[in-house]
């Protein structure tokens, strides 16, 4: 979702800069004029060696203000909205500064009465640009940490029709994510917390499907839940068309019933208004007396039925007006 580039180090940075202006030269018939052009040259390749680099940073994140709610709280929860804007705000400030200073000691260089001025300011305009760059050196190394878990995002759509998938640990929802992803599974990690969820694709009749598994987030109660988490169960509300909730009669999860069922409530509580499909899963080791539909996602038994209902949903809460999603 943001391709953001490899984030140099402040000195990595400097080096870049120098290097380049290193390679730079002036012409000129006389050593003076060779001096004061070779200098004013170097200077404004280090201008634009900066400029360029920083701002590759700047515009990689497109402006916060205008992302969705999902990818807004995606970014509150990965990194926090607040600390990206600081950290870029800080690099556009360096960036500025820099070639700010080197327009200027570009056109003082060209002024230079001799040779040894012009080196004078030449290494005095280098100096400058080394403390400005070393200036933001931990805003360079935060965002570099920043980009680390923001690369790892797949490139998820809000408006792609979702199932989210919910249920107590060990009741088998990662399971139940691949055995309806259809060829080969497109199931990605996704960093919401430590424990990250699960995203997976399939496709019915040229439409393109997301489903979400959430280990770590709706698989216990509200109270035991950090605020990483929260954030993370309201950015997946943005997302969620429709949930199917993973029960486990079998007890086999290590949780009993009773336990599943107050999950249940809170699932409810969390996302307000979205149809949730109750499931029971492990039908290879018990089957109950409920009227809920039967599933076993380690032998596919079910898991279609329960995706057609899920499609269904989704295609019966479609806008009017918008393109309703095909079932086969």
């Amino acid at each position: 979702m943001f391709p953001i580039p490899t984030v140099p180090t402040a000195q990595e940075l400097i080096d870049k800069a120098l290097r380049r202006a290193a390679k730079a030269t002036g012409k000129g018939l006389t050593r003076q004029e060779r001096a004061r052009r070779g200098s004013a040259a170097k200077m404004n390749s280090v201008g634009d060696t900066v400029d360029t680099t920083l701002k590759k940073y700047v515009e990689a994140v497109p402006s916060l203000e205008r992302l969705g709610d999902f990818q807004r709280e995606l970014v509150e929860t990965l990194v926090g909205v607040g600390n990206l804007k600081h950290e870029l705000g800080a690099i556009d400030w360096c960036r500025n500064q820099v070639v700010r200073l080197c327009r200027h000691s570009a056109r003082q260089a060209g002024r230079a009465t001799s040779p040894e001025e012009a080196l004078r300011i030449r290494k005095a305009a280098y100096g400058r640009v080394s403390s400005l760059i070393r200036q933001i050196g931990p805003n360079l190394e935060s965002l570099a940490a920043m980009r680390a878990k923001l690369i790892r995002v797949p490139d998820i759509d809000p408006e792609m029709p979702t199932i989210v998938v919910a249920g107590y640990p060990n009741v088998g929802k990662s399971q139940f994510v691949r055995a309806v992803s259809s060829g080969k599974p497109d199931v990605a990690p996704y960093p919401f917390t430590t424990k990250g969820i699960n995203v997976g694709h399939f496709e019915r009749r040229y439409t393109r499907y997301l489903v979400v598994d959430t280990p770590g987030l709706l698989d216990r109660p509200m109270e035991k839940r950090n605020a990483n988490e929260r954030q993370a169960v309201v950015a997946l509300r943005h997302l969620a068309d429709v949930i199917v909730f993973l029960f486990d009669p079998s007890e086999t999860c290590g949780y009993p019933m009773p336990l599943q069922e107050r999950l249940l409530a809170e699932v409810r509580e969390a996302f307000p208004g979205v149809p949730i499909l109750e499931v029971e899963n492990k039908t290879d080791l018990s089957r109950s007396d409920s009227p809920r539909q039967k599933v076993s996602a380690l032998t596919g038994e079910g898991c279609k039925e329960v995706v057609d209902e899920a499609l269904a949903v989704i295609t019966r809460r479609a806008p009017a007006g918008a393109p309703l999603p095909r079932v086969d």
